[in-house]
């Protein structure tokens, strides 16, 4: 599902069509973290929604962070945080701050099954390209739309650049 051999990338225009370059707040958010394979994720997403949902409302947004490439570590090792935005009056302790700045947003508009080939593009093919380099901080991608029937999605891939 993630580490296909055979992709097909996206060329550095067509990449470029999709990205634009925004500076981006602080988000204070709820984040759980887990271990395991992205596979898992729309389960977890779910529970994680559940749990939290007397914090969510029509302005909540939904983030991933994921720290691990699936075609070099385990696919059953990898790291990833789920997150919600949360409100200024949450004392939950694991509150935790994903630092804002400069990031390339990638504006993504498709099936799952296409998530891993974009990301190739973008590290791959368009940021070798684009004159700004990666920066320390950890991007994160926040979710826009999700049509569990067809696993379409809408989903920003926040990449923090310098």
């Amino acid at each position: 599902m993630f580490c296909v051999a055979d992709i097909s990338l996206e060329s550095f225009e067509e990449c470029n069509k999709k990205i634009s370059i925004n500076t981006l707040a602080d988000y204070r958010v709820i984040y759980e973290r887990y271990k395991g394979s992205y596979r898992d994720l729309s389960t977890h997403w779910c529970n994680f929604q559940e749990k939290y949902q007397q914090y969510i409302t029509n302005e909540t947004l939904l983030i991933e962070r994921t720290y691990d490439d699936p075609s070099i570590t385990h696919i059953d090792e990898c790291l990833y945080d789920l997150c919600i935005t949360a409100p200024q009056d949450c004392a939950l302790e694991n509150i935790y701050t994903l630092i804002g700045g400069k990031f390339a947003d990638y504006h993504f508009k498709g099936t799952v099954d296409r998530i891993y080939t974009a990301y190739q593009s973008i590290f791959n093919v368009w940021l070798p390209k684009s004159g700004f380099e990666i920066d320390d901080r950890y991007g994160f991608d926040i979710y826009r739309k999700i049509d569990c029937n067809t696993m379409y999605m809408e989903i920003d891939f926040c990449i923090p650049i310098q």
